[in-house]
């Protein structure tokens, strides 16, 4: 009788426990599968705007539903499907499954917070001017689809308009006064689309079509400007919300929006560290550039007397900049200039297929910063991407825009550029773009996409960027510490009490931002909450990804690699990209 082989009896159990084994990590990636196209299948319908952006277009003839019911019915669906994502054997997932599941269980986590007890839905108009803003630009703006078909859409989402601003009145029941104020510039701004862009589209269309379009643009106008009024009646309210949110809050938020494992306490004390060491390396650039340009040595026996010295330095550097008219056309010249630096530096590659729109910054976005990068979703491939620089507005003083000038003078405007462009988030997102999950596309990392256009300031001036000029080295770091200022004045404004002259002190005299950049950013410090703490959380993460990367591959190091490599993940979380790097 011929008896079976003790190895071949191994081989064939091991064979199948490995089948097994295959057919359970299908099983569960095939579940994951389903579980995630539902939520994001949901998640689209309820949110037409961010679905529009991202090239789905199933949605274009909608606006959310923001009533009460569709937050309950919301509610309750993200309970059940967190449920079903924490039931998932996560070890049976690849890496991408595994992180993509993390990603919706933190955006689900987020969510939560936001309807249980954040609630900015009953307090903050400005989440409705920019969703309803930007559910009509991304129709005009973007030529996706013949502008039949867009125009129709749109003329739906202007019919539906007057409804949804009727939801978001009745879910408004307090207000804190800079959100109020801000909202009624905004809200301005947005009715004054139908007097540029909306006409422009109109006039594009046939009568059949062009007589129905106007009809509802004229409904939709109707509705924002008796918004208008909702919001002005407001004005003389007798109390107002408070903008801070409370250390409790606070916290909470930080923890959710950052994702990255690190505590408020851990960012300020890191930031009042790094602001130390970035005025001491100020210090030593500036002085020889004060015997040069003043003929004598400066004062340094004080702390304040070397910052007064820096500060006179970077007053003489700033009286280089663009005259008013030609602030946003400054932007537009800086880059060639940095394409051609990156190009011929090797730092990455560049795909000059994408394009890139300078403009002016619409109304409806204006008064929470100077600039912006607004890039097309990731199935919208073709469809230019806008840096948004805000014109100086038209009721300043001179005295006001002399300031803003200064402060985006001929260099700092170069650094600008790099941050919100090239090698910054414009090139950012496109290579994001490339990354087949939708679960990213949809729920990008701040602390990324912030933390690499900060990263990238720094990186562009170390790798030779102004040609060894100290000047540009002094703006760089000048702009590092406005990346810890913004850390410091956000946590102590929204989980402490700093006052606006506080604020102002902490950003003029330590930081050494001019007086209109600071008092900008104390409107959006009290506008937003957590966000001003991205870039520099984003920063330190990223420098300490880089030398641990650059101790693991030793004389394989390539920064071009490490760049490409990093953006490749998409927008995510950057303890993420670290699991994916660090071996």
């Amino acid at each position: 009788m011929h008896q079976t082989s003790p190895k071949y009896i191994i081989f064939i159990v091991a064979l199948v426990a490995l089948t097994i084994y295959f057919i359970v990590m299908n099983a569960v990636t095939f579940r994951f599968h389903t579980i995630r196209d539902d939520f994001m299948d949901r998640y689209f319908a309820y949110n037409p705007t961010t679905a529009t952006w991202i090239g789905i277009h199933d949605y274009d003839d909608q606006l959310p539903d923001i009533s009460p019911s569709a937050r309950d019915s919301e509610y309750k669906y993200l309970i059940t499907i967190k449920a079903d994502l924490e039931g998932l054997d996560v070890r049976k997932l690849n890496d991408n499954n595994r992180i993509d599941r993390q990603i919706l269980v933190d955006m689900i986590e987020s969510s939560l917070f936001n309807l249980d007890e954040l609630k900015s839905y009953s307090w903050n108009p400005l989440d409705y001017m920019w969703s309803l803003g930007y559910a009509y630009e991304s129709l005009l703006a973007y030529d996706f689809a013949p502008v039949e078909e867009r125009a129709e859409n749109l003329s739906l989402r202007f019919l539906a308009t007057s409804e949804y601003l009727t939801q978001a009145q009745e879910n408004l029941v307090e207000f804190p006064k800079p959100h109020l104020e801000t909202a009624i510039k905004q809200a301005k701004g947005l009715a004054g689309m139908f007097s540029s862009s909306v006409p422009e589209m109109a006039s594009r269309l046939k009568d059949d079509y062009r007589m129905n379009f106007e009809h509802n643009a004229s409904l939709a106008k109707q509705a924002i400007e008796e918004f208008i009024d909702f919001l002005e009646s407001h004005q003389n309210d007798s109390s107002f919300r408070n903008f801070r949110l409370g250390p409790d809050l606070y916290e909470k938020k930080l923890v959710h929006t950052l994702q990255e494992g690190i505590t408020g306490k851990e960012i300020l004390t890191k930031a009042k560290g790094s602001l130390q060491i970035v005025q001491d390396e100020m210090f030593a650039l500036a002085e020889p550039l004060y015997i040069e340009w003043f003929g004598k040595a400066p004062q340094t026996d004080s702390h304040e007397n070397k910052l007064k010295m820096t500060r006179k330095v970077l007053d003489r550097i700033a009286e280089d900049h663009a005259p008013p008219d030609q602030f946003v056309a400054a932007a537009r010249q800086s880059i060639d200039e940095l394409v051609q630096f990156i190009k011929e530096n090797d730092l990455l590659t560049l795909d000059d297929s994408k394009p890139l729109e300078i403009r002016e910054t619409p109304e409806y976005q204006r008064g929470i910063s100077g600039a912006s990068l607004q890039s097309p979703g990731p199935l919208e491939s073709n469809l230019p991407t806008f840096y948004n620089v805000s014109p100086i507005p038209e009721d300043w003083t001179k005295e006001q825009a002399e300031s803003f000038l200064q402060e985006y003078n001929t260099i700092s405007m170069k650094i600008l550029s790099i941050h919100e462009a090239l090698p910054g988030h414009y090139v950012q997102q496109y290579y994001a773009n490339r990354h087949p999950s939708l679960v990213r596309a949809a729920f990008g990392s701040g602390v990324m996409i912030e933390g690499w256009a900060h990263y990238a300031e720094t990186m562009m001036v170390k790798a030779g960027f102004g040609g060894g000029d100290p000047r540009y080295s002094l703006v760089e770091k000048k702009w590092k510490l406005r990346g810890i200022a913004n850390a410091i004045i956000d946590q102590k404004i929204h989980a402490g009490r700093m006052t606006k002259e506080e604020a102002l002190d902490i950003m003029i005299n330590e930081t050494f931002q001019e007086k209109s950049e600071a008092e900008g950013k104390w409107r959006r410090a009290q506008l937003t909450s957590v966000q001003l703490s991205t870039y520099f959380t984003g920063y330190i993460l990223f420098i300490e990804l880089l030398e641990d990367y650059k101790k693991q591959e030793g004389n394989k190091f390539s920064l071009k690699k490490f760049h490409e490599k990093l953006l490749s993940f998409g927008s995510i979380p950057i303890r993420y990209i670290r699991e994916m790097m660090i071996h």
